[in-house]
């Protein structure tokens, strides 16, 4: 059985809150307790909600909004500790906090600059310097060209056609395999990162110049559209599933697989 919060630690919690005050043993265990329940309520309506926005679902999910992935922003955090070993739970929810704050006053600054010009999508010439610089470093964002834009707007809407049908017709190709509704979830949203970061170093290298490095992320972009960073993802997860003589892939068949290697 789980265990609650130690009293301690609540009250080191109440005092990184702006609590001031002394707060005896008594009040300590008491405050345990509230919030053992209250967290007993939010697990509850948190259930709830999630099945009511996707019956069937098998992991609660935050009903309310989309968040970055834990797991994924841990591994990041990971990389980058250099005097410490290991990176806290509390670590992790702190990041990613301050890291939506920040994509949220990103994307409102770069929305009021497409707004000025009337149009309904943001582009990356909305990006500008002046959007946004971070609380410890002011780097500046120098726009691209508008061919650059169109070519990465295009580039984005065909990875868009993807879908969770496209993805298990690929699986009963390969295997006859059935893929997990949270494996199919897990799998569409480390396609649209390994887009993404192909995207980001397909427009860094353009800047550059560096033709070898362009023409390299051209080859990977060309195979993702054809599918095939999909079915060597889909393949290696069958074979983890086959080495536990799973009939179906689950999640922790897609998260245990390295999609930029």
């Amino acid at each position: 059985m789980a265990k609650p919060w130690a009293p301690s630690h609540v009250s080191e919690v109440a005092k990184g809150l702006g609590i001031d005050h002394r707060i005896s043993g008594e009040v300590k265990e008491k405050l345990v307790e509230i919030l053992h329940l209250r967290l007993k309520e939010i697990t509850k309506e948190m259930e709830e909600e999630t099945l009511l926005n996707e019956p069937g679902k098998k992991t609660l999910s935050d009903p309310n909004r989309t968040r970055l992935g834990f797991s994924r922003t841990r591994g990041l955090m990971i990389e980058e500790i250099e005097n410490v070993e290991s990176v806290s739970s509390a670590a992790v929810v702190n990041a990613n906090e301050i890291l939506e704050n920040y994509l949220k006053k990103y994307l409102l600054s770069a929305a009021e600059e497409a707004n000025n010009e009337n149009v309904g999508t943001i582009k990356i010439r909305h990006m500008t310097s002046t959007t946004i610089s971070s609380h410890n470093s002011k780097k500046d964002e120098t726009p691209l060209n508008e061919n650059k834009d169109e070519t990465s707007s295009l580039n984005v809407q065909k990875m868009e056609t993807l879908s969770s049908m496209n993805i298990k017709n690929i699986m009963k190709q390969l295997s006859g395999k059935k893929l997990d509704n949270d494996a199919v979830e897990e799998l569409l949203l480390l396609y649209y990162d390994y887009a993404s970061d192909l995207e980001y170093n397909l427009q860094k290298n353009i800047r550059q110049g560096d033709l070898p490095s362009i023409k390299q992320s051209f080859e990977k972009y060309e195979k993702l559209m054809m599918l095939g960073w999909m079915r060597r993802i889909l393949k290696s997860a069958s074979e983890k599933a086959d080495n536990e003589n799973s009939n179906s892939i689950k999640i922790e068949h897609i998260v245990a697989i390295d999609p930029w290697s």
